[in-house]
């Protein structure tokens, strides 16, 4: 017999909800425990649904695993009654239902770790980005494969609205169309996995209003996040570069991604070891540290 996936989210939220019940004591969400011993382990149903001010019934029907379809309201209430973690709020809206109801809460930021390791693999470019390309740390081969980022406004530094606004980022790319095609598909595939983020709205109007090219790339409606494809760069400061990416996802935030940059031939790879070797001594344009566009949250 086949199950709905439905039936098998709903025994599974049932389940999670059972479990993280009963690690709870009445002293750890201010209750009395009544005095003498008690008949359950953890907090009763009861307790719960009075915490989170929802039907005593209903919510043992939601631990039931019956098809109740809670709202994200509701199953904020129940995170809350509950005590969960952030990590184990996103996994109850997950089960309930509600993916993007709650974003992770470092989407913004990254933590000293990644930057370590962002740092380890020059002279190898390598940049963490959110789903709508802001880089959010980044290495210094990064910062100055085509120029120097950091030389921007802060508002402009997003990767996809380089790549159609900014004269540099355009000249640096010899099949410019092509690599914005690939841009827009993949933002289609993002923007897909994340349709409700308020985030989006005003990085798609900008690159509406300030590019014909994205309009129309846009409405064509590709999705894509195929790799491997070799991308020809060049670089102000060691000239051509023809590199593939690689995009590796955070297992701290699900939502961003690493993405490294390994050279696809001898020279690139010199090349890149004479940009790291110039930033290294200083005798690049601008200051050779890197920081984060962000700070960590």
């Amino acid at each position: 017999m086949i199950v709905a996936m439905a039936d098998v989210r709903s025994r599974e939220l049932g389940a999670y909800l059972r479990a993280r019940r009963d690690r709870l004591s009445p002293a750890d969400v201010g209750l009395p425990d009544g005095g003498g011993r008690r008949r359950v382990k953890g907090l009763r149903r009861e307790e719960v649904a009075v915490l989170a001010n929802v039907g005593s019934s209903w919510y043992t029907w939601l631990e039931q695993g019956r098809d109740v379809r809670p709202s994200v309201e509701v199953l904020a209430a129940i995170a809350d009654a509950l005590r969960l973690s952030s990590s184990e709020r996103r996994h109850l809206f997950l089960l309930g239902g509600h993916p993007d109801a709650e974003p992770p809460s470092n989407c913004e930021g990254t933590s000293g770790r990644v930057q370590t390791l962002l740092d380890s693999l020059s002279p190898h470019p390598a940049v963490v980005m959110n789903p709508w390309f802001e880089p959010l740390a980044y290495n210094a081969p990064f910062r100055f494969m085509i120029d120097d980022l950091e030389a921007l406004p802060p508002a402009d530094r997003n990767c996809a609205y380089l790549h159609f606004t900014h004269p540099d980022w355009i000249a640096a790319h010899s099949d410019h169309e092509q690599e914005c095609a690939a841009v827009v598909a993949k933002l289609r595939a993002y923007h897909g996995e994340s349709v409700t983020d308020p985030a989006w709205a005003p990085l798609l109007a900008r690159l509406r209003e300030e590019s014909p090219l994205f309009v129309r790339l846009w409405e064509q409606a590709d999705v894509s996040t195929e790799p491997g494809r070799v991308k020809r760069i060049r670089s102000r400061h060691v000239g051509s570069l023809s590199v593939r990416a690689i995009t590796l996802l955070l297992e701290e935030n699900p939502r961003t991604r690493v993405v490294v940059y390994q050279p696809a031939d001898r020279t690139t790879q010199e090349r890149l070891e004479e940009l790291a070797h110039r930033i290294t001594r200083g005798t690049i344009d601008g200051p050779a540290r890197v920081r984060h566009l962000r700070a960590a949250t």
